[in-house]
């Protein structure tokens, strides 16, 4: 007797904080250091929180990369109350990332993604980075052999929750949406947008919070009880 063929043919995944993190506000300080510049990471966090927020239009109007994350340091900057060579300093932060930013990866991805390819599953990377940013973080975290596809923000122009990256990555793998699954940590940008798009979604909380009506892991291995 035959056995009975997986319904699932690829699997998909949000990246940060769901297959690696960094350290932003650490990596922030210690650049500013090197700058001799010193905040604290308690200033350095609501920082970002702010510029963030400020930066949001910005963010969803895609801009390049580069015009984009100098535009996010120039308003950090600004609301630790740097005055001084503010354009200076912000393409040095940009400039430097990846050098005083490491890449994590958690301990249950690896051998989790070696499982899925020896199940012969397709697996593809939709983030809302930029595709330079990928380029840069699978290296660094030893990932960039695991994907048949990834999508960046600006490979299709559109962030998720909108419906264009996802369609996309699962063009390029050549599946249906309801024979793949993704997998991502915001519930609306990552669960419900690809549950819109006609995916199966798989919410990771790894704090163990539960989600009420939501497929909640709380480790990439109990993936393999979705399948």
């Amino acid at each position: 007797m035959m056995p009975k063929a997986l319904k699932v043919k690829a699997v998909l995944f949000d990246l940060g904080n769901t297959l690696v993190y960094q350290e932003p506000y650490e990596a922030f300080q210690r650049i500013l250091q090197a700058n001799s510049v010193f905040k604290s990471i308690k200033e350095i966090r609501e920082a970002f929180e702010k510029g963030n927020k400020e930066c949001e239009a910005e963010r969803r109007a895609l801009l390049p990369p580069r015009e984009f994350y100098v535009q996010l340091n120039v308003t950090i900057l600004k609301h630790l109350g740097i005055t001084r060579s503010v354009r200076r300093l912000a393409g040095e932060i940009d400039r430097q990332w990846f050098n005083f930013s490491k890449v994590h990866v958690y301990s249950d991805v690896k051998d989790s993604l070696r499982r899925l390819k020896q199940m012969r599953l397709k697996l593809g990377v939709v983030t809302d980075g930029y595709e330079l940013d990928i380029e840069q973080i699978l290296p660094r975290a030893g990932l960039e052999k695991f994907f048949d596809v990834c999508v960046g923000a600006d490979t299709t122009g559109k962030r998720k929750p909108e419906p264009e990256a996802f369609k996309y990555a699962l063009k390029q793998l050549d599946v249906k949406p309801g024979e793949a699954i993704f997998v991502g940590d915001k519930l609306e940008q990552d669960y419900l947008a690809a549950q819109k798009v006609g995916m199966k979604a798989v919410l990771i909380q790894r704090e163990g919070k539960p989600v009420a009506g939501v497929k909640v892991i709380t480790s990439l291995k109990e993936i393999f009880d979705v399948l």
